[in-house]
Order: structure tokens, then sequence, then C-alpha cells
């Protein structure tokens, strides 16, 4: 059976990433994951067989710009891992009652907040997850209230925080009017 770009284009975005999400709103997807589901993602896209490597027409990060900055779409899966490693950051920090969130204050954080902790040996590689991206965040934002401010700005409507958290992650091309 042959697929057009666009039904490819379609099927990546509906249901591959549609399952890829569920596991990025569990776990922390470590990068060499990332790679090999890009890897597979692009293959099919460009040939119709994930296996085959096909020189691709457009760069990836092009590609998964939105529309209307001449992408197709496509999300980053990256950059959505981070959005979601940020909202349990958030969630940390503001110590949402949840069994996990208490179990992390009392293991991790029973000597300090989740802003001066670090990573340790003994440390989940979740935990290790949303402390690298901690230190992303205050890199990029400037300081521990800068990153409060902007977590609280995403956290404002809730149903937006992954998308106001990926708009923060992703590449970003050039507009088109």
């Amino acid at each position: 059976m042959y697929l057009s770009y666009a039904g490819r284009l379609v099927l990546i975005k509906l249901v591959l990433h549609c399952m890829i999400q569920m596991w990025l709103n569990i776990f922390p997807m470590p990068s060499l994951v990332v790679s090999k589901i890009t890897s597979l993602c692009r293959n099919f896209l460009w040939s119709g067989n994930p296996q085959s490597n096909k020189s691709a027409l457009v760069a990836w990060k092009q590609v998964c710009l939105p529309l209307n900055e001449r992408g197709s779409g496509i999300l980053d899966i990256a950059a959505r891992n981070k959005c979601f490693l940020a909202r349990q950051l958030w969630n940390i920090h503001l110590k949402s009652d949840s069994l996990w969130i208490r179990w992390v204050h009392h293991f991790y954080l029973t000597h300090g907040t989740i802003w001066s902790s670090r990573v340790h040996k003994i440390s989940s590689p979740l935990w290790k997850a949303i402390l690298l991206l901690k230190d992303q965040l205050l890199n990029d934002c400037g300081g521990n209230a800068e990153v409060v401010n902007t977590l609280q700005m995403w956290h404002n409507d809730e149903r937006k925080f992954i998308a106001n958290a990926h708009e923060h992650f992703r590449f970003k091309g050039p507009t088109v009017h």
C-alpha cells in the first residue's frame, strides 16, 4: 500500500505521536530512545519505510516547526519530553498532593527545596531528568524567581501548560505572515 507524504505526515502526527505522548507523560525519555523514534519517524516520512534511510527533502528541525513557521507541525519529541518534566517540576515546587510528590519530598527534599537539590548517585532516572531540566530552566531564565515566574505563567491556564512549555523548549524558525 502506498501513502503520499501527506498521508504519512498525518499518520505520524495522529497515531505515532499520540502513543509516544502517553509514555512521555509517565517516564523521562532517554535521548537514545528519542533519537531512535525520531529516526523511525523521519525514515517513514521520506521513504514510507521506517527501516529505509532515504535522503530527506527537508531538515527534521524544519519539519517539526509549526505551520506558521513553514514547518509541518510534527511535535519535537525531545521538547515535548521536557514539557512533561517541567510539569513534574512545577508540581514538586507546589507540593501537589499526590503520593509520588509526597514521596519525593520525603526521600529527596528532606533538607531543602527542589531549587537547592542536586543529583546524587542514588537518584532515579526520573529525578535526574527533572533536576537536569531545572538546571536548564535556571540557565534559560536566569534564576530561581524567574523560573518560578515562568512556570507560574505556564500554569495560569492549566490546559495550556504543556503548549506553553513546548513553545519555550522547541526549535524556533522564522514566522510566516
